[in-house]
């Protein structure tokens, strides 16, 4: 042990590249020749057996095999002379055939690659912890907003989520590779003084497999000596490793900065502390992560300069693997083991993040707000025109905002409105929450557990949650057009005591996949149905409101079996009009979602309730800031071309209607109309607008689950 193992290094990767760990595995490939030779006849039985014996006690004097080995040039020579010794106080005849045919190379090499498999394991663990801390931060972040900085500058807005999922993206591809190069590295070396085992005659390939068979190795088909790609591979997947650690360390010692101050490791006692000044919070594990990377790459550099040997066994180059392997392997896992202790107790500033977002005066956005002058001017003049307004806002120390709106040609192009919705972070996030989603995605399939669950179904991968009590009655919650999921979570955390219950994302919606458009509501319908059969559901009850109203009303027509309770919130048998809806298309097709905002949320909720629950509104506004619209348009197109109401007397299935008396978008005679056209249905009017089951969500709850225990 020395004075920096705790610093730079991991307990059990130490354990694994041991001296005594080292000899140990090269005494098993000496057990493993002598009974690979007695099974193909060519060595007495109880030779082999002895000889194994021999090999399993602690033989090897380190001492003398150190001392040995400056002597001959290398350990093996000392050790057999040593187990040849040891073989000889029990058997003398069988002490004539220990390392029988074999050479130096054959045993140090394979010893190697015995350790490599050890240390292989250790290293699928770590990269796996890794990974499901990665995922976690991933997930749970994916709206936490901070600049994305380039050439550390700020650049366009981003989250933490985003980061998390690029450093994971890195450690699934190790994780591949990884599981790619153990196919190749883990395998035996065996081919005596120069590669043809000439010295076992005619039995040379049945005691080669015999013993690859025995170590659980993939057998060669030729002898490697030298040509050592394997080894090579190996060292260069632990230096991709590394870097991507210091990646990694880097980011969050830069985050930690005082004038960042976003993150911070997690504290402990005495951890991260000066010796003079008192106030400091040191990232003194991404130092030690730090130092592994810029060590590595010429470790890395030392086994790759190595490849170039001579003839049939290297002089020099050969040698110098030795100690260099072993380093790179405790030097990875080390910074394995720093990293995962670092992300783990990982402390994130959030207010900051999103204070640092304002701290160019919104310059951040100036990509933004280029990207949609360019649809009028064309992307040259539109940059020329916003990269003077940003010289204009630093010189006078203005917010980028107040410079363009003083602006007469921007103001001829954009309106205030329209560039007020530029300046807002998550409408300018592109395809962040996708790109998450995907390496997530991903992370699930190699093994890592996420709290998010996916199901693929025809054309479309669905994001779904589960919650409630598992042997109950399960009620599906269907949201609204650029809702997700989380619309329901009032209903959610109520009714959990009584019933299973399933919410998903519709397709183009939250985490949900957005396959080409435009979709129709008998597609959205069979989405509900193939989610049901993925998760053996026979039937439920179904909730749906607005577009979820209207595939509710599909399935209870389509599919009565599936659908024993049917509660309709305001939606209608046909909603709005056809050019109201194309004319809703055709904006968000020119000038995206992000304009739309505020005119859905003065639909979604009366003034009353934006005065009353401000927290409320800036939750979801955040989840329509992250609206695809591309998904958007496509469910467009399938509230526009539904009607149900020559069908609606076809449902049998007992139904709720729940109405808004201040709904706009479906006012409450839409739902008389389905409560009068649907046999026996139940209709409730609540003191709300289009979202009555938020606005108001205890009368809304109360009224469900009695309609549902009913």
């Amino acid at each position: 042990m020395t004075l920096f193992d705790d610093l730079f290094y991991s307990g059990p990767m130490l354990a694994v590249f041991s001296d005594e760990s080292r000899l140990q595995r090269m005494l098993d490939f000496e057990s493993a020749l002598a009974s690979a030779e007695a099974e193909v006849g060519l060595i007495p039985a109880d030779a082999a057996s002895i000889i194994a014996e021999a090999c399993r006690v602690e033989v090897p004097n380190i001492v003398t095999a150190m001392q040995g080995a400056a002597q001959s040039g290398n350990l093996a020579i000392p050790l057999i002379k040593q187990l040849t010794a040891a073989v000889t106080s029990k058997n003398a005849a069988a002490a004539g055939y220990v390392h029988w045919g074999a050479t130096s190379q054959d045993v140090i090499d394979t010893g190697l690659v015995l350790q490599i498999r050890d240390a292989f394991m250790l290293i699928a663990a770590q990269l796996h912890a890794l990974a499901t801390i990665l995922a976690a931060l991933a997930e749970h972040d994916d709206e936490t907003l901070m600049p994305g900085r380039t050439w550390l500058q700020h650049a366009v807005p981003i989250t933490f989520g985003l980061k998390a999922a690029g450093w994971l993206d890195a450690v699934l591809r190790h994780q591949t590779r990884l599981h790619e190069v153990r196919e190749r590295a883990l395998t035996l070396q065996f081919g005596g003084a120069a590669g043809t085992l000439a010295s076992l005659g005619p039995d040379g390939q049945a005691v080669s497999q015999a013993l690859a068979s025995s170590l659980d190795l993939v057998h060669a088909d030729i002898s490697w000596h030298t040509t050592r790609d394997r080894f090579a591979e190996v060292s260069t997947l632990l230096g991709l490793i590394t870097a991507s650690l210091g990646k990694i360390a880097r980011d969050v010692s830069l985050m930690m900065q005082t004038e960042v101050a976003e993150a911070f490791e997690g504290a402990a006692e005495g951890r991260g502390g000066s010796s003079t000044m008192p106030h400091k919070r040191n990232p003194v594990l991404c130092s030690a992560v730090l130092a592994a990377a810029v060590r590595v790459p010429n470790l890395v550099a030392t086994v790759l300069t190595s490849m170039s040997q001579e003839h049939e066994r290297g002089l020099g180059n050969w040698q110098s693997e030795w100690e260099t392997i072993p380093e790179l392997f405790n030097l990875c896992a080390g910074a394995l083991e720093k990293t995962n202790e670092l992300l783990a107790g990982l402390q994130l500033d959030r207010e900051r993040m999103a204070a640092n977002l304002n701290q160019t005066n919104g310059l951040l956005f100036a990509e933004a707000v280029s990207m949609a002058l360019s649809k009028h001017i064309g992307k040259p003049a539109a940059h020329a025109l916003v990269e003077q307004a940003c010289r204009k806002a630093i010189r006078e120390k203005q917010h980028l905002r107040i410079i363009l709106q003083q602006d007469e040609e921007v103001r001829s192009m954009l309106s205030a409105t329209q560039l007020q919705s530029l300046f807002s972070p998550a409408c300018y996030l592109g395809v962040n929450r996708k790109s998450i989603d995907q390496v997530l995605a991903r992370a699930e399939a190699s093994g890592v557990e996420t709290s998010r669950k996916w199901v693929s179904l025809p054309g479309v991968r669905i994001h779904y949650k589960m919650s409630g009590q598992p042997a109950q009655p399960v009620i599906v919650f269907s949201n609204s057009l650029g809702a997700d999921l989380t619309m329901w979570n009032a209903q959610v955390a109520e009714l959990s005591r009584h019933f299973r219950i399933l919410t998903y994302d519709t397709r183009g919606h939250g985490h949900s996949e957005t396959p080409p458009g435009p979709y129709s509501v008998e597609q959205l319908g069979h989405d509900v149905i193939s989610l049901l059969d993925a998760l053996n559901i026979e039937n439920c009850a179904f909730c749906g409101l607005s577009m979820g109203g209207q595939v509710g009303q599909w399935l209870a027509i389509n599919a009565p079996s599936r659908i024993h309770k049917l509660i309709l919130s305001n939606t209608a048998a046909r909603i709005g009009t056809a050019d109201n809806w194309n004319t809703r298309i055709a904006a968000v097709q020119k000038e995206g979602f992000a304009p739309l905002i505020a005119g859905v949320l003065e639909r979604w909720f009366t003034p009353a309730f934006h005065i009353s629950h401000p927290k409320e509104i800036t939750r979801i506004r955040k989840v329509l800031d992250s609206v695809d619209p591309v998904g958007y348009i496509a469910c467009c197109a399938s509230v526009r071309d539904a009607d149900f109401r020559s069908d609606l007397m076809r449902i049998s299935t007992p139904t709720l209607v729940f109405a808004g008396t201040h709904d706009p978008a479906t006012p409450p005679s839409d739902a008389r109309y389905l409560a009068d056209n649907i046999a026996g249905a139940q209709l409730i009017e609540l003191n709300a607008s289009h979202i009555s089951n938020i606005e108001a969500a205890p009368e809304f709850t109360d009224a469900l689950l009695e309609f549902l225990l009913s």
